[in-house]
C-alpha cells in the first residue's frame, strides 16, 4: 500500500511512467539491440517491468519512506559520528597491527609502515 501511495503523491505518477520510458529505452538499446538475448519491450511491458521492480524493492526495504526521514532526523549525529570514527580507527588498529590505545599520529606512523613493508615486499616479489 505504501507502494501505491508513494505513486500516487509527491510526483510519483510523473516519475513512475518517466521511468518506464527510460527503462524501455535502455532494454530495447542493451538487452535487445547490442546484447540480441530478448525481444525489444512494448511501453506496457517496461511499465509493468519497472512496477515489478518497485514492488520488490518495497517489500526487501530498499528505498526510504516518510518515517526512514523522521528516524534520520531525530538521531544524535555527533554520537553517530563518533561510532563511525571509532570503528574506522579499530579496523585501522587490527590492520596496522597497532596498540588498541594508541593516538592518530602513531596510528599513521604504523599505517605508513605497513604500507611501505608491502611495497617492499611486492617489489621483491617482482
Amino acid at each position: 500500500m505504501k507502494t501505491v501511495i508513494g505513486l500516487v503523491t509527491g510526483g510519483g505518477v510523473a516519475a513512475f511512467f518517466f521511468f518506464s520510458w527510460i527503462i524501455q529505452l535502455l532494454w530495447n538499446s542493451i538487452v535487445a539491440g547490442h546484447l540480441g538475448l530478448l525481444k525489444p519491450l512494448s511501453y506496457l511491458q517496461a511499465a509493468g517491468l519497472w512496477f515489478l521492480i518497485t514492488l520488490l524493492f518495497a517489500w526487501v526495504g530498499i528505498g526510504a519512506g516518510r518515517y526512514m526521514y523522521l528516524r534520520r532526523k531525530a538521531r544524535d549525529w555527533e554520537e553517530i559520528g563518533r561510532r563511525v570514527e571509532t570503528r574506522v580507527r579499530d579496523a585501522l588498529v587490527r590492520w596496522a597491527e597497532g596498540e588498541p590505545d594508541a593516538e592518530w599520529e602513531e596510528l599513521g606512523k604504523k599505517i605508513e609502515d605497513k604500507i611501505k613493508r608491502k611495497l617492499r615486499d611486492w617489489l621483491k616479489e617482482g
